[in-house]
């Protein structure tokens, strides 16, 4: 049985660097799983595991990802993995211009709107210009939580359904943004997903435990700070104390 994770930088474990400097990509990646909770948890439970967490990974790549994963075989039937979703934002949308994206997560967008309302530079200064004033109108009158609602439900349950298929044991969470919160009553499908399997659901996210903490140095020190830093060593022990205990009080890493 091998533990296999997946998320954004969260899951990597960026937020551990600290004042690491003059280090390329691959030795950082290397470090920063050191520190995961994806390698924190994978010690408790006495596995060996692949960290396939990325930095900047929206949900749908990161669904992509593990369905690629499961038909190349690289994930195999009595295999344990571990989603850590990201911000429903970060995805590519049909309703807006190729390659664009709301935010990084709800928070940014709420508390700096205008990192979505400037990030498109072209050569076309009056395309431009349409774009930044779209997206003024767009987030106060188009915008829609619940769209993501009905994206996040289908990611979930076809993830789950995908794993029961082939055998495959899993846990999921939610990062830093809800993935499911208050679906209107006709969109509703969270009947369908199994909570046994995923820790939190609907009711917390990772930030939120962290916060719960009692531990006052749990955040990466940056300069300056940002909308949403990431968790630090501490931060990332805290993640995987609870998902060991979680995981231990479900059964849901028993081997075959």
């Amino acid at each position: 049985m091998i533990l296999h994770g997946y998320g954004c930088s969260w899951t990597e474990g960026q937020g551990v660097d600290g004042e690491l400097i003059h280090i390329n990509r691959e030795e950082l990646r290397k470090y920063r799983n050191e520190h995961s909770w994806v390698n924190l948890l994978s010690n408790k439970l006495g596995l060996s595991h692949i960290n396939n967490g990325l930095s900047g990974l929206s949900n749908q790549k990161i669904f992509n990802k593990i369905i690629s994963d499961i038909q190349k075989g690289n994930i195999k039937s009595g295999d344990f993995v571990t989603i850590m979703w990201t911000s429903s934002l970060r995805d590519n949308v049909s309703f807006l211009p190729n390659n664009e994206w709301v935010s990084w997560s709800v928070k940014e967008l709420i508390e700096t709107p205008e990192r979505f309302i400037n990030s498109y530079d072209t050569d076309d200064t009056t395309y431009d210009s349409f774009i930044q004033d779209y997206k003024k109108f767009f987030i106060t009158d188009v915008f829609n939580l619940n769209y993501y609602n009905i994206v996040n439900q289908n990611y979930i349950i076809f993830i789950q359904r995908m794993f029961d298929y082939y055998g495959i044991k899993y846990l999921m969470l939610d990062g830093f943004d809800m993935m499911v919160n208050n679906p209107s009553k006709d969109d509703d499908k969270t009947h369908l997903i199994n909570k046994k399997n995923y820790w939190g659901f609907g009711k917390k996210t990772s930030r939120e435990l962290i916060n719960e903490s009692n531990l006052e140095n749990r955040w990466e020190a940056i300069k300056p700070p940002e909308v949403a830093p990431h968790p630090n060593k501490n931060g990332y022990q805290i993640i995987s104390d609870e998902l060991y205990k979680f995981i231990k009080q479900n059964n849901l890493c028993v081997p075959n």
